[in-house]
């Protein structure tokens, strides 16, 4: 869907073609009695003027109810506009008669750029008209123009016309590319569903070699093939004659130097999967799934830090409160957010750490470094605390970071809708970079004084077009690429700390997507299944978001489409068992034995921005329910609260504490979710928690449901 801007002023400067279809373009109106955070006028020639008020953060509006079917061929929306600033995220909400706004049935459009004169936006929405089977009567859209409380913009002759003939072949040519990607995305589906006759067994790396253990049967020439990892796997013609090795023995084993030189740069091996191919003229067959390593030689060596409560804390920063609360409240878990663009350097600074990786100086931040994650973790660790670093990688447009390393990093894919991109390792630069990254981390945060225990790959992987973006790409193309990233870190984290988990983050969606151009979250468990079953198992476990359906809304036992049952639409605090079953399911454990015990790394109960008395203590009623399964279910390791603070830009308000900086007495002071998360787990917790049963309209805390399918 191919946006246009250009700078006409009526119809007579978009191209016309004899032979398009005749059809009168179908006006649309702002409504402009609903609205959020905008105040809406009308001038008399039909110019709207939308002006957003102060504290915007979520400003959209509705178009009037469709008095018509739309008609097929009216597929292009365009309006005039004028505006001050950029608008960073245009979104629309496509409505169905019933009228209530679904986020599965929306899509991202990313930016709108300024104009002082009047401009034409020109919007091709046939894919998602037909995606969201909408354009009747009685339809309507929402319109969501970014977050900022200085929008001032003008609009004018909004309307659905039929595409031009630019338009036309711009549309076939997108078809023919979409083709080409559902190829692509099958031949991923197929890999992991084919049970391959030839397999890799075994694969060992040492300090300085990997041995490969494997064998095959058929005629013909068979090779062993290092897939690195910057090589796509799914098309892939012929490989190198650098990653091949001759097979003669049909039960073979292949040892290797771990190390190679590569354009320039050494390539570790460790980083790798290995496959069996058959060779071919135009193109070498694939006989074989790939496979990582079973085992990797330690470098180092560190005790397991188990939790001993379910408490936790999301989001730990270098405040004044943090090791009074880590103390007071009794946390034992916690999350750090791990941002390396932010504090990596492709040119020495003056106070940079030197890190060295396989033969290349890398340079990071020291007072950057000092400043955040190191004065957090250390007062964790104090306290024994087990953090997961939340790896995040910001885009090149993101203020404050080295653009050299952001361009390296930002995956060539990314398309600007996403807060974080997915990082770039489809080239021996970009991917070296990343691993050096991960090294330096690893090397630091694998010792008893700044310790990360867990490592958590990103951010709710099912929304990765806003928090992991490398474009439109349907799930498995996603997992494709996903899957080297937490690959990388585990191997790499593994050399330090062989205890490490890697954690894979997810929002409170299951058989429904949580938002517009989302993935379900059971297709992407499936699919870790599936690569865990094809190219080896790993440590990996669910880090999920089970905040309430709706976020503002802390009643969290009223939720009505989260269920008790498998095929529930969303996992929230009222139906954790969901999440247990998963977990305590013997296809789901790690090599059939282990469970992979799910941490809830950001989930809270909140209120809306501009709470009651009453809100506030019903998010703790909400923090009561929840604590009382997660406490309970043997599947469930813990809860890391978010937010710490309330944060009115999250539109809600989730915080254990009132907001910092206000001027208000209240201003960082604990809220009554606080002091019920004190109590839980105590002595006290059942005599305090007692206030809350009335509140839930219950009588007492033997709340556990079964899941019977």
């Amino acid at each position: 869907m191919l946006l246009t801007i250009t700078s006409c002023k009526n119809d007579e400067d978009i191209p016309v073609t004899p032979d398009l279809p005749v059809q009168e373009p179908i006006s649309l109106f702002i409504d402009p009695k609903f609205d959020s955070q905008l105040q809406i006028t009308t001038d008399e020639d039909g110019t709207y003027t939308l002006t957003g008020r102060s504290g915007n953060t979520d400003p959209y509006f509705l178009l009037e109810k469709l008095e018509e079917d739309i008609p097929e061929e009216c597929c292009v929306l365009e309006f005039e506009y004028t505006l001050a600033e950029d608008i960073d995220n245009f979104e629309i909400f496509f409505i169905d008669k019933k009228g209530s706004p679904d986020p599965a049935c929306s899509s991202s459009f990313g930016t709108i750029k300024s104009s002082s004169d009047w401009a034409t936006y020109s919007l091709r929405l046939k894919k998602a008209r037909n995606k969201f089977n909408w354009g009747f009567c009685g339809e309507k859209l929402r319109i969501d123009i970014g977050g900022t409380d200085r929008t001032q913009m003008k609009i004018k002759n909004m309307k659905f016309r039929v595409m031009n003939a630019e338009e036309i072949k711009a549309e076939e040519e997108e078809d023919n590319a979409e083709n080409e990607k559902q190829k692509y995305e099958q031949s991923i589906k197929d890999y992991l569903a084919k049970e391959y006759e030839c397999k890799i067994t075994h694969i060992d790396v040492t300090s300085d070699q990997i041995t490969i253990k494997g064998n095959y049967t058929g005629t013909g020439n068979f090779f062993l093939a290092e897939i690195p990892t910057f090589v796509d796997l799914f098309s892939l013609k012929k490989v190198d004659n650098a990653f091949k090795i001759p097979l003669s023995q049909q039960s073979f084993t292949q040892t290797v130097n771990r190390r190679r030189t590569t354009d320039g740069y050494v390539y570790d091996g460790l980083l790798s999967r290995w496959a069996i191919f058959k060779e071919g003229a135009e193109k070498d067959e694939l006989v074989s799934h790939a496979h990582y390593a079973d085992q990797i030689s330690p470098i180092r060596s560190i005790e397991a830090l188990n939790p001993t409560n379910k408490k936790g804390l999301g989001g730990i920063i270098n405040s004044a409160h943090l090791e009074s609360d880590i103390r007071d409240l009794g946390i034992t878990s916690a999350t750090i957010n791990i941002c390396p663009v932010l504090f990596m350097h492709a040119t020495k600074q003056a106070d940079d750490i030197e890190h060295q990786y396989n033969g290349k100086t890398y340079y990071f931040s020291k007072s950057f470094i000092e400043n955040n994650p190191d004065t957090p973790l250390k007062i964790a660790a104090k306290y024994n605390v087990a953090v997961a670093g939340i790896i995040l990688i910001h885009p090149e447009s993101t203020a404050g970071t080295d653009p050299t390393i952001a361009s390296i990093l930002q995956h060539p894919d990314y398309n600007a809708q996403g807060t974080y991109t997915m990082p770039n390792m489809t080239n021996i630069e970009s991917t070296s970079y990343y691993a050096a990254i991960l090294d330096f981390l690893a090397q630091r945060y694998c010792q008893k004084e700044m310790r990360i225990t867990h490592w958590i790959m990103h951010n709710e992987i099912d929304g990765a077009i806003n928090w992991v973006n490398m474009g439109n790409v349907e799930v498995a193309t996603f997992m494709e690429t996903y899957m080297r990233s937490v690959r990388m870190c585990y191997n790499i984290v593994h050399q330090y700390d062989q205890n490490a988990r890697v954690y894979i983050p997810f929002t409170h969606g299951w058989t429904k997507a949580a938002g517009g151009g989302w993935y379900n979250v059971t297709d992407m468990l499936d699919m870790l299944n599936s690569y865990s079953k094809a190219e080896g198992d790993f440590f990996w476990a669910p880090a999920c978001h089970s905040y309430p359906e709706q976020l503002g809304n802390p009643k969290v036992w009223n939720d009505a489409n989260a269920t008790f049952s498998m095929n529930t639409q969303f996992v929230s605090l009222k139906n954790l068992e969901v999440l247990n079953k998963w977990v305590l399911t013997s296809s789901n454990k790690y090599l059939g034995i282990h469970n992979r015990s799910a941490w809830l790394s950001e989930t809270g109960t909140g209120t809306p921005v501009n709470p009651t008395e009453t809100d506030n203590i019903n998010q703790a009623a909400g923090f009561a329910y929840g604590w009382k399964k997660i406490n309970a279910l043997e599947g469930i390791e813990g809860i890391q609260w978010h937010n710490w603070y309330d944060n009115p830009a999250e539109a809600v308000l989730l915080g254990l504490r009132f907001q910092e900086g206000t001027g208000k007495p209240e201003a960082g002071q604990p809220k009554p979710v606080w002091y019920t998360y004190q109590k839980a787990g105590t002595a006290e917790e059942e005599e305090y928690f007692k206030q809350y049963l009335p509140i839930i309209g219950i009588s007492d805390w033997n709340i556990l449901q079964p899941i019977n399918d």
